[in-house]
């Protein structure tokens, strides 16, 4: 390839193209699981999706993740996981 005729990008930001993305539902208590992980989805939010509404995990290559409804990042708190023997009120 010759790189002198390469274009430039611009302003694109590759970490957001070069990921992967997950389809998730939002549970009644504004919760949403990825991967044995559960996110809270805060109220500081401007808007927040419905229970039962649709939202997009995106995940990128470095593990790194972000929770997007309406093309619009989330504010959204990681909460622990139930111990061993205790019921999860999350579980699907």
């Amino acid at each position: 390839m010759d790189y002198k005729s390469a274009v430039p990008l611009g302003k694109v930001d590759l970490t957001e193209i070069l990921c992967f993305e997950y389809e998730r539902t939002v549970t009644n208590d504004y919760v949403v699981r990825f991967e044995c992980r559960l996110f809270q989805i805060l109220k500081s939010n401007k808007d927040l999706p419905r229970p039962g509404g649709k939202v997009i995990v995106r995940l990128r290559l470095d593990s790194s993740l972000s929770i997007l409804w309406k093309g619009k990042c989330l504010f959204v708190e990681e909460l622990p996981l139930p111990k061993k023997g205790q019921s999860d009120p999350h579980a699907a």
